[in-house]
């Protein structure tokens, strides 16, 4: 095994600290000035080790292969059964379009509709008195659907299509689309792997510069993963998931603390 691989081995438990076996993307993704402390005391079970401590970066652009919205459209009527029908009618001109944006009936995951009675007020004089009164106007009726694909460029297109329904008269509202990694768990050992090696190496450059040689693993502390849009640095401290954006950046830290002899 190689010296490497041994103090990949040891990074697993040492010091109760918890990392995923495994990895995240290429080092060479994106590589941080490191963060490089080196002290003489701790006031830990470590006291009078000399320690240095560097943080792995690692990068990953993926693409989202997974989307959704939502759509809804809407129609007035004097009665319930004629909003029904109404309604009814609208949607199938709505599921032609879809299907026109190839976006089939089967990527309808569910749909619904409700009404709800609408009033308007009047004035009317009672004496010396303006009374306002409120009379039934009409039935409102809402019917709206969520669609799923993992064709992320054709609910990116339908998206903006769909508003093209807007001119045939007909109400409706379409919510952003938004783009997920179904199985983000396929990078994230990539990622961990990656920004260890890439911290490993780091703390052995310090060591051969200083005139030390790097010692076993103290202590190591995998950060949350990042996922952001392109040419972003979004950061929180519980984890960035944009969903805005089909093209995202994966992104991870690791922070390792080694022994000095």
């Amino acid at each position: 095994m190689s010296e490497l691989n041994l103090k990949k081995a040891s990074l697993i438990s040492l010091g109760g600290a918890v990392i995923i076996a495994g990895g995240i993307i290429g080092a060479s993704a994106m590589l941080r000035r490191p963060s490089l402390n080196v002290n003489s005391t701790r006031t830990s079970k470590y006291v009078g080790v000399k320690t240095v401590t560097v943080k792995g970066v690692a990068e990953k652009e993926v693409t989202s292969d997974l989307g959704a919205f939502e759509i809804s459209i809407y129609c007035n009527s004097d009665t319930i059964p004629g909003g029904y029908a109404d309604i009814n009618r609208i949607n199938d001109t709505l599921l032609k379009k879809l299907v026109s944006l190839n976006i089939p009936a089967s990527s309808i995951e569910s749909q619904s509709v409700d009404y709800e009675k609408c009033f308007r007020e009047h004035t009317e004089k009672e004496g010396q008195k303006t009374i306002i009164k409120s009379e039934f106007s009409h039935y409102r009726f809402t019917r709206t659907c969520r669609i799923v694909s993992k064709d992320v460029h054709a609910l990116a297109n339908a998206a903006i299509k769909l508003n093209d329904l807007i001119s045939d008269g007909i109400e409706i509202s379409i919510s952003p689309v938004r783009f997920f990694i179904s199985n983000p768990e396929q990078y994230k050992l990539e990622l961990v792997d990656s920004a260890s090696a890439s911290a490993y190496q780091r703390a052995k450059t310090v060591a051969e510069k200083s005139g030390a040689e790097l010692g076993v693993l103290q202590n190591a502390r995998q950060g949350v993963i990042q996922i952001t849009r392109v040419a972003s640095n979004d950061t929180s401290d519980y984890g960035m998931y944009d969903t805005s954006s089909v093209q995202k950046i994966m992104r991870l830290v690791v922070t390792l603390e080694f022994s000095l002899k």
